[in-house]
């Protein structure tokens, strides 16, 4: 007998600003961890000492699970951020969704079953993170980490591990918002998004949608921002 899969349905933007850090988050880090542990299964000596805690391949699948378990609209987002794409690519179960005056256009929200375990999982490894740039780890992880900044900055720069780790929590954050009133109001309110028949092209919020779109959004710029001054605004309305 398998366990059954634990879901946890929570709300989503389709905001690139959220998505970019989300698909960063594997590479290069997840993706190289991934690597270091293989090598290391497969008695290469020549790898990174890493915490005997931390699985790469394990937390690199974890997060592919959540990717896929995105709806088709924020996978088709993230994998094409800054790249025109024809209303003919248009995912389905894409929609549009308005403020109650029907005029301005709002950051579409998806709800999502995503598994819990998949989440902490990956909230582990960024604890490891954290851990090895205070310089409180025993092994080569700050390394590690600072090699990845350094492969990854600019031509002539020094990579900056710090931000590198904060962009990797900031991209996570979305995933970990507390489920307060808001969330369940929104989530009536969109709950016909999403691929089949039926599904609406156009949701105009009412008022008290919209005071609950308000705040959740606030919420989600937040944890978007994290520690770097950030303008609400870009999360109140659609990208394009």
């Amino acid at each position: 007998m398998t366990d059954a899969t634990e879901t946890l349905r929570v709300l989503l933007p389709d905001d690139e600003d959220w998505l970019s850090l989300f698909m960063g988050m594997e590479e290069p880090l997840l993706m190289q961890l991934a690597l270091n542990t293989r090598a290391v299964q497969e008695g290469d000596e020549e790898v990174w000492e890493l915490p005997p805690g931390l699985d790469g391949v394990g937390v690199q699948e974890a997060w592919g699970r959540l990717f896929q378990a995105l709806p088709e609209p924020l996978r088709h987002t993230g994998t094409n951020i800054a790249r025109s794409q024809p209303n003919r690519d248009r995912p389905a179960g894409r929609y549009a969704l308005y403020a109650p005056d029907g005029r301005w256009e709002h950051t579409a929200l998806y709800p999502t079953d995503i598994d819990p375990r998949d989440v902490a999982t990956v909230a582990a490894v960024l604890d490891h993170f954290r851990t090895a740039i205070e310089g409180k780890d025993h092994t080569q992880l700050a390394d590690f980490l600072q090699q990845m900044a350094d492969d990854w900055a600019d031509p002539g720069r020094e990579g900056n591990d710090r931000q590198m780790v904060d962009d990797f929590a900031r991209g996570l954050s979305v995933l970990r918002l507390p489920h307060q009133p808001d969330v369940d109001v929104l989530l009536e309110a969109v709950a016909g998004a999403g691929p089949g028949d039926g599904a609406p092209g156009r949701i105009v919020l009412a008022p008290a949608q919209e005071d609950a779109y308000q705040t959740f959004m606030r919420r989600v710029s937040a944890a978007v921002a994290g520690n770097s001054p950030h303008d609400y605004a870009l999360h109140r309305y659609a990208n394009n």
